[in-house]
């Protein structure tokens, strides 16, 4: 298209322009393109509407809107104006909560030339992110697709603190492949900046520079949570609730985020929690859930309901209770799966794949001494790691997706056929069911990591 409705070099009026967008569908956008005949329109209708073609509704944005065509350049959509276009999806929760509904991806990852850039700001993956135009749009099941509703379009550079998170981010990626690591990549390695698996499935590799061991196929992305995070504070402003452990963003040019708060929390080591409980007012036992929460926002010096770069991070904080010979008193377990919805899933598109992929947990150590007192041991951070993960960890899980489909609710794997991960149930009673594929119904059951194999990942820690 010759004359343009915007200047393609001028931030402002692309933005201004964008805005046009509000308040309508794609469905809209295809509509009102002056350049495509209404026997075109019509097969694009079927093109877009279809959720297994190729056309995403980004390109449905650029074409058609935006009047340019897609391509795969390293350089921001807008080059000129060094402007990226990102079209991306949110919820509303049953509660009316905002999120996300995915990552955002940014660029595929070059293993053979990436790790050639150590400066995040020198990056052809800052190209990608460092000025975006945000355009949400609100997801809903049960709507075509083309009747999607875009409600925020926004310019979003990174704040300053955020930056140097995902400046750290970007070097722990880097580093993994300059140390020929490519395959042992998780998107929880890292904070806000991740670098997600892209491509049809697990055998989709890539070769890597610094081994022979192929790696699966990754792209820079931000995450889940951090969009989220994105999408209530800067473009919805619903901001009640959060507040930062880092005050000041200098800290992060001296430390990351992970070593300052293992260095705020660890002035508490070997404290007695009787003592901890009423030195930050806690109403609550050890045992009770809201407890190891309430414990690290008093050490974090954080008021607060939510702590702010956890939530972007998807850190989550999960308490230990070791006794005095180390070896944890519980199994760790996860929310139960319905045995209607696994038997549908792919490993990489599985709840427990995208569980334990994404989420950085932080460990809140406690053990009990000979006496029966329990202190607060240590901290760690800590995320499955890649070569458990795409192991031992998906067997167990392929296991008992069989299992199920074969309506063997009661022979699902148990604790002494893996050295990681065992399923048992997860319910208040017996009677706290779900469906089953037969028609009938099972108690509830969840995923629990062993107990043997956190001590092993605490010990491991101290190495």
């Amino acid at each position: 298209m010759d004359n343009l409705p915007y200047k393609r070099n001028s931030k402002s009026s692309i933005a201004q322009y964008a805005l046009n967008l509000k308040e309508k569908t794609f469905k809209d956008v295809l509509l009102n393109d002056p350049n495509i005949s209404d026997e075109d329109r019509a097969l694009l209708f079927e093109y877009y509407n279809n959720p297994r073609s190729k056309g995403s509704l980004g390109q449905l944005i650029e074409k058609h809107f935006f009047f340019y065509n897609p391509n795969s350049s390293s350089e921001a959509d807008f080059n000129e104006a060094g402007v990226e276009l990102k079209v991306t999806p949110y919820l509303i929760k049953s509660k009316g909560d905002f999120r996300a509904k995915e990552r955002l991806v940014l660029t595929i990852i070059n293993y053979m030339n990436d790790y050639k850039e150590e400066d995040f700001l020198k990056s052809h993956v800052y190209e990608k992110c460092a000025l975006m135009l945000l355009v949400y749009y609100l997801y809903e099941p049960n709507k075509e697709r083309l009747d999607y509703l875009i409600n925020y379009i926004k310019l979003f550079q990174f704040p300053e603190e955020d930056l140097e998170i995902i400046k750290n981010d970007y070097k722990i990626i880097i580093d993994k492949i300059k140390n020929g690591k490519a395959e042992e990549i998780s998107e929880s390695d890292t904070n806000y900046l991740g670098a997600c698996t892209k491509g049809a499935n697990a055998n989709s590799l890539r070769e890597q520079p610094f081994s022979n061991v192929n790696a699966m196929q990754r792209a820079f992305c931000l995450k889940n949570s951090y969009m989220t995070y994105i999408l209530n504070h800067y473009i919805v402003n619903q901001t009640d609730g959060y507040e930062s452990v880092i005050k000041d963003a200098n800290i992060l040019k001296k430390q990351t985020l992970e070593q300052y708060i293992i260095d705020r929390l660890a002035p508490y080591y070997n404290q007695d929690i009787e003592y901890l409980k009423h030195k930050f007012d806690i109403p609550y036992q050890v045992s009770n859930k809201s407890f190891t929460y309430l414990l690290a926002k008093g050490m974090l010096n954080v008021v607060n309901d939510k702590i702010e770069e956890f939530e972007k991070a998807n850190i989550k904080i999960k308490a230990i209770r070791l006794r005095p010979d180390g070896m944890p008193k519980e199994c760790m377990s996860f929310p139960a799966f319905k045995y209607l919805d696994i038997i549908n899933e792919t490993w990489l598109d599985s709840e427990l794949y995208e569980t334990f992929s994404t989420t950085k947990y932080l460990f809140m150590i406690y053990q009990y001494t000979d006496d029966d007192t329990l202190i607060f041991k240590k901290s760690m951070f800590w995320h499955v790691p890649e070569k458990d993960l795409n192991t031992e960890i998906k067997r167990v899980w392929e296991t008992t997706v069989e299992k199920i489909k074969n309506n063997e609710y009661d022979s699902l794997p148990r604790i002494k056929e893996s050295p990681i991960l065992h399923v048992r149930p997860h319910a208040q009673n017996a009677q706290d069911t779900y469906p089953t594929p037969d028609g009938k119904h099972a108690i509830k059951k969840c995923f629990w990591l062993n107990a043997s194999y956190i001590k092993k990942q605490i010990e491991e820690s101290e190495d």
